[in-house]
């Protein structure tokens, strides 16, 4: 009864049953006869058969929910027991954004991880560049922002706090803007890779503006430093602009309008992952959490 369980949380992570039978390598037809095994033995339908797509129904819904975590943590500890030697050293790669990783609010994590596991070394890349993880040798990623579908398992740990700001010497040069055309009239400084800027208005409604960039750069420092200096309007994270905010050599401008947070992610390839890298996405997860990013 495992064995189908897990195959039924597969199948739907795949989406279709032609996909989940390529990927997990098992005849169409005998996955299909399991999961109409493990149905009628729960006598209700885990799916809506859609023409192209599966979709849970509400049965289905509530039956995976409850089942996920526990196949996981079973998995994991038939992995364990299979795999993991305590005393052997074991190394995690970990492909990460290099400005989130210089911040102050990931100063140290590192550390404090290799110190409570001294036996499991990390390997650790630095990139904004979105690998496929099933194509490359990494084990574990950290991404900021809206992520592209894909089959790889997310966690999402926190969010990260953008801010939209200039100095006043832009002010002086072409006003303060009131709204979006206003804004469209001003130099503008883009963070890589957060090529568009996105708002809520007061009423909720999601505002989406595209910069005519006039300085770019994939280094965080480097835009708010140009910001600083006059250049341009800064839209990114805050954390790189809060001494400037707070002496007043930045100031935030369309304030009646509120840039969206984004999310920080764990992505991990959907496959039975070793005891090591679980202790590193706990470890970040709850490191990470709740901390005002």
């Amino acid at each position: 009864m495992l064995d189908i369980v897990a195959l039924f949380i597969k199948t739907n992570q795949y989406k279709t049953f032609h996909e989940a039978s390529v990927k997990l390598n098992i005849p169409l037809p005998t996955l299909q006869r399991r999961i109409r095994k493990l149905e009628d033995n729960l006598s209700l339908a885990l799916f809506y058969r859609e023409k192209g797509r599966l979709r849970l129904t509400e049965p289905g819904k509530s039956f995976y929910s409850h089942c996920l975590t526990h196949v996981e943590d079973l998995q994991n500890i038939l992995c364990n027991f299979k795999n993991v030697n305590e005393d052997k050293v074991s190394t995690i790669k970990l492909i990460a954004p290099q400005n989130f990783i210089k911040s102050v609010y990931f100063s140290g994590v590192i550390n404090q991880f290799t110190i409570l596991y001294p036996n499991i070394k990390i390997h650790m890349m630095l990139s904004d560049e979105r690998l496929d993880l099933k194509k490359t040798e990494f084990d574990l990623a950290i991404r900021i922002g809206l992520l592209e579908s894909s089959q790889n398992i997310c966690k999402v740990i926190n969010q990260m706090t953008f801010v939209l700001a200039c100095s006043s010497s832009v002010i002086e040069k072409y006003g303060l803007p009131k709204s979006f055309k206003d804004l469209a009239q001003l130099p503008h400084i883009c963070c890589s890779p957060f090529d568009n800027w996105s708002f809520k208005a007061m009423n909720g409604e999601k505002v989406l503006f595209k910069p005519q960039t006039d300085f770019v750069s994939n280094d965080i420092e480097m835009c708010a430093l140009s910001a600083v200096e006059g250049r341009g309007v800064y839209y990114g994270p805050e954390y790189c602009l809060l001494a400037y905010l707070n002496d007043k050599s930045l100031v935030k401008i369309l304030t009646h309008f509120k840039p969206i947070k984004r999310d920080i992610n764990l992505i991990w390839p959907d496959k039975l992952i070793p005891k090591s890298t679980r202790n590193l996405i706990d470890f970040l997860s709850k490191s990470l959490k709740g901390v005002d990013i």
